[in-house]
């Protein structure tokens, strides 16, 4: 008898969206506008850890031109999951994150049905993105191999986005680089 493994539980995807230096600087010191103004931010998942936005506006402003793109590129992704029907993706949500050296964002799961990041500022060792599940048991060894196989760490890039269904279990890991670590995360609906 040969073992097959069944029930995939997570999608992820990952590109490039290339804009100009002076555009990614108009992103940048709006993130910082924003931080000056809200110097605590939120804590969800970056509890006692580096600094979160507010939901920001996704309609209008600076981040405008990076919705459309976002929305473009997670229509690629619907649309190359087989047999699934939809007939758009919409921004849901968006806010900044800034880790600092020795931030972590705790794992957690995200609202809508498509999250992601885009990374904006990101150094070597600044802390990869951990994708995983808790449908496994880590007390069952047949389990718990098969989690640690669909675990994905994905290293930060400028300018890479990622793209995950919003139920991945998923983590910012320790920010080694001595240097702050800003992206994007966002979340997505899918219209049928």
């Amino acid at each position: 008898m040969k073992a097959k493994e069944i029930f995939p539980t997570h999608l992820y995807g990952e590109s490039f969206i290339d804009f100009d230096s002076n555009y990614i600087e108009k992103l940048l010191a709006s993130i910082e506008l924003l931080r000056r103004g809200d110097i605590n931010g939120r804590a969800i998942s970056n509890y006692n850890f580096g600094w979160q936005s507010q939901n920001m506006p996704t309609e209008e402003g600076v981040f405008k031109n990076l919705l459309k793109k976002i929305e473009q590129e997670a229509f690629l992704f619907c649309e190359s999951i087989e047999n699934f029907s939809f007939i758009n993706v919409k921004m849901d949500s968006l806010w900044a994150n800034i880790n600092y050296e020795n931030d972590i964002n705790w794992p957690h799961k995200h609202g809508g049905d498509i999250s992601g990041v885009y990374y904006l500022d990101v150094n070597e060792n600044c802390g990869d993105l951990s994708l995983s599940t808790f449908n496994y048991s880590e007390n069952i060894p047949l389990q718990k191999h098969l989690r640690s196989k669909y675990n994905k760490l994905i290293k930060p890039e400028n300018k890479k986005l990622i793209l995950f269904d919003s139920d991945c279990v998923h983590a910012v890991l320790k920010n080694f680089s001595g240097k702050p670590r800003i992206s994007l995360s966002f979340n997505l609906k899918i219209h049928a």
